[in-house]
């Protein structure tokens, strides 16, 4: 949840995605999304060893 909050303030790619998802839903599913998002992403890195990419990540 921490990385969410920081990827929503300093990335503009997540930032857009939370006001999209806090428009259809409340900001507390919104944010959780962004931070399931980044686990995922997180995931993928450990497991493949790739690099982590903003614009596969919040499109």
């Amino acid at each position: 949840m921490e990385a969410a909050n920081f990827a929503i303030r300093y990335n503009e790619a997540a930032k857009k995605f939370y006001q999209r998802k806090k428009a259809k839903r409340n900001g507390v599913v919104a944010i959780k999304a962004i931070a399931h998002k980044l686990a995922r992403a997180c995931y993928h890195m450990l497991k493949t060893g790739a690099l982590f990419s903003v614009e596969r990540c919040f499109t």
